[in-house]
């Protein structure tokens, strides 16, 4: 059986719920025999040292790091981590640094090792909402992402990591422009469970 790692967000820029953490908690729950799970705080210089810190006491064969995008309609398997921040918003310490380069010196972008075109074809089979991303933003979630796979690579670990960017909920969006999207949390779910399956049947 694969070792796997799910990570999520606390709620961040005002809002009173991350879809990222309620899914965390749902596989907490129900799903605690299949993968380990991990809450982040929505902080530049935290975050990515909470996952480290697990992966340096813990092997895992697959990472799956969830996170919240509104304004998408899709689920979006994040393909690249580039090695830039630009932001106008600070993270839930009060922190915004400038725009610049993550690590000076360093690889301008990673790619995930996971098999994503593979899963992406799998979830479209199903009916299920899903696209491949080739920016996980310029805020927190594309900051740890790439101090995840530059880790990874430095210290030549095999686990493949993935970010996956879920839409708003529902309940996320009533007070928002019209049309602003959304997601039943049930879809996001059905993908997840997917994903896992898919983890899964790479070691059988």
């Amino acid at each position: 059986m694969r070792k796997i790692l799910v990570t999520g967000f606390e709620p961040f820029l005002n809002e009173k719920i991350n879809p990222s953490k309620i899914l965390l908690d749902w596989l907490k729950r129900d799903f605690a025999h299949q993968a380990e799970t991990l809450l982040l705080p929505v902080s530049f210089t935290e975050a990515h040292k909470h996952v480290k810190s697990y992966l340096q006491q813990n092997t895992y064969d697959v990472i799956l790091m969830l996170g919240q995008a509104g304004g998408r309609n899709k689920v979006s398997l994040e393909r690249v981590a580039l090695n830039w921040i630009e932001t106008e918003h600070p993270d839930e310490d009060g922190y915004k640094p400038s725009r610049g380069v993550i690590e000076e010196g360093a690889a301008s972008a990673l790619f995930t090792s996971a098999p994503v075109t593979t899963w992406k074809e799998v979830l479209i089979q199903k009916d299920l909402p899903v696209e491949i991303s080739l920016s996980a933003g310029g805020y927190v979630c594309n900051y740890t992402y790439y101090q995840v796979l530059q880790w990874l690579k430095t210290n030549g670990k095999a686990s493949a990591a993935c970010f996956i960017h879920v839409p708003y909920l529902k309940e996320q969006v009533v007070d928002k422009a019209a049309g602003t999207p959304y997601m039943e949390l049930e879809t996001m779910k059905a993908v997840l469970i997917e994903i896992l399956s898919q983890v899964a049947a790479i070691s059988k």
